[in-house]
């Protein structure tokens, strides 16, 4: 999970142009100034990393970083095992 959450904060961080520890999981989006083309632009490099394709119809409106993560982890870990 921490090898996921700094992934994502990696990429998050290079398209806002801000500091990864800014970025924690406790960090709403409004507070990095992210809108939902920076949070899609996140999905869709984790999606090509990890060879994957997140479901957006389960994807809803997140509050926080660590809500999001949290979810597409779970996502991850499920399709991985399902393999």
């Amino acid at each position: 999970m921490q090898e996921f959450f700094e992934r994502a904060r990696k990429i998050l961080a290079e398209q806002l142009d801000i500091k990864m520890e800014k970025i924690q999981m406790e960090t709403t989006f409004d507070e990095i100034e992210a809108d939902s083309i920076d949070i899609v632009e996140m999905i869709m490099a984790l999606e090509d990393i990890y060879d994957v394709e997140f479901p957006e119809e389960e994807q809803k409106d997140y509050q926080t970083v660590g809500s999001l993560i949290n979810d597409l982890y779970e996502f991850l870990r499920q399709s991985k095992n399902a393999k």
